[in-house]
Parts: structure tokens; sequence; C-alpha cells
């Protein structure tokens, strides 16, 4: 029962960020960078560096969610989403998978190959070998920065298909409402 209830929220959640993106790319201003204050977003994705121009931050859920997003001007966005069943903010702190923490993480990196989706994730308690690592450093009333890394996947059953190493990925986001 406890595992279908978590199912269910990190299905919402998935379902969520989905959403967020969707209406994020459908915005005037998601073509230039988002330099402003050093904002950024940035991670070396399989073999190629990637910048995610727009990066930004929201509070969900009375700050118990913590989103940070980034998008390039082609749709291939970047999500990491860290959820508290606290009723707590999320806190300046280092973050894992299967840390066993109140503090459960959701990462997603979208992209289009060849006119097909693909989503690659990183989540708690799957049967893929999917790690996620988030250092949050800093948070204040305008921005959160940090540092990430990882192995998303994209998984089926019990089978992973596909993986993909992010490392050295660094995010500067300002709060949007």
């Amino acid at each position: 029962m406890q595992m279908l209830n978590f199912k269910k929220s990190m299905l919402a959640m998935f379902v969520l960020v989905l959403m967020t993106l969707t209406i994020l790319s459908c915005s005037k201003d998601n073509d230039g960078p988002n330099n402003e204050s050093g904002s950024h977003l940035k991670a070396k994705i399989g073999a190629k560096e990637h910048t995610f121009n727009n990066a930004s931050a929201r509070w969900i859920d009375g700050g118990n969610y913590l989103e940070i997003t980034g998008m390039t001007s082609n749709n291939e966005w970047l999500a990491i989403t860290v959820m508290n069943d606290q009723n707590t903010r999320v806190p300046v702190g280092k973050y894992t998978l299967d840390d066993g923490t109140a503090f459960n993480i959701l990462s997603i990196y979208h992209f289009m190959d060849n006119g097909a989706q693909k989503n690659f994730t990183a989540s708690r308690n799957t049967v893929w070998n999917d790690t996620f690592e988030l250092e949050i450093s800093k948070i204040n009333g305008t921005n959160v920065e940090g540092k990430f890394s990882g192995v998303l996947v994209i998984g089926s059953g019990l089978t992973t298909l596909e993986r993909i190493t992010v490392e050295s990925g660094t995010f500067n986001a300002p709060f949007k409402n």
C-alpha cells in the first residue's frame, strides 16, 4: 500500500513537472539566455556540455517541494525536484536518491531524438540503476545555488533501456512566481 501511494505521488510530480515545463516553453522569453546575476543551469550530459537557458526555481506546496528547471531554445530541458514529506521548507544541504531521509528527488532530462521523445529520469526506490546527488549550497529570497550529478535512465518494467551520465552540473536559478 505504501509503495502504491509513493508511485502515485511520483506520477503526480512527474505530471506537474511536465505541465510546468510545457507552460514555460510557451513563453516568448525562452529564446535568449538567462544571464541575470549569473543565472545558469549547466551540466555535461553524455559526452556533450549543455547550458540550459532560462534557469529558474520555484517553491511548490508552500515550500515542501523545490523545483529547479532549465530549457534550451530547441525545447531540451532539465528539471530537478526535491520533495519533502515533513511539511517543512526544503533547506540547504546534500541529497541523494536512496538516502533514507524525508527528502525525495526526481530528476528529468528531456529531448527529442529524430522525432522521438526521450525522457531520462532518476527517482527514489526504482529497480533501475539510477543515481543522483544534489547539493544545495545557498537559498535566499531571490535564488538557489548548487551542484549535481548522477545517472539518469529510461526504463521499462524491470529493464533499463538506456542510461545517460550527468556530470559537473551547476545551477544559480532565480525564484519565479
